[in-house]
């Protein structure tokens, strides 16, 4: 496949056990009132969620996860939300999912969309190896997103809204 193709199916979406992004609904202005699911990551404590994913088509060159967000309180400014993904790799015959598992993230610090409603498209880059659990094409894995509300990039007050559904995986 090319660079920019996606090549990583969500088969689910899956809170952890414990410190997990809250579901939630940006209501649109429309009539009918749309609403658009998304998960609420809060600015005083670090929550997670996993996706179950598959890849397919990919050629080795490194992936790139964009997980689109809106800001349900603050928009603009250099106030950023920092954004961390990691790879769990459930390979064949070799990954005991009932172990213990350490997810090694990669980050962006991105800012808040200009207006509330508005949705930013920041970008978190894993090259080819260890560096995203020396994933194979056709491979199970799990993806686990979280907000890093510790990290010094991040000082946006309210939650910051992962637009989960139009989360892509493609290569790079």
């Amino acid at each position: 496949m090319a660079s920019g193709d996606v090549v990583g199916i969500i088969s689910q979406i899956i809170p952890p056990q414990s410190s997990f992004a809250t579901p939630d609904f940006v209501v649109g202005g429309s009539t009918p009132v749309e609403e658009f699911p998304v998960y609420d990551f809060p600015a005083d404590s670090s929550v997670y969620l996993d996706f179950i994913c598959t890849l397919q088509g990919y050629g080795g060159g490194g992936l790139t996860i964009t997980p689109p967000w809106s800001a349900s309180a603050t928009a603009g400014g250099s106030n950023q939300v920092r954004w961390e993904a990691a790879i769990r790799r459930i390979a064949d015959d070799a990954e005991d999912v009932n172990t213990a598992h350490t997810y090694d993230f990669n980050g962006v610090s991105d800012s808040p969309p200009s207006a509330i409603g508005e949705i930013s498209y920041p970008t978190i880059t894993f090259t080819d190896g260890v560096d995203m659990d020396s994933l194979a094409d056709g491979e199970a894995f799990v993806l686990r997103v979280y907000r890093d509300h510790d990290h010094a990039d991040d000082a946006m007050s309210g939650d910051a809204e992962l637009w989960a559904y139009n989360l892509v995986i493609a290569e790079t």
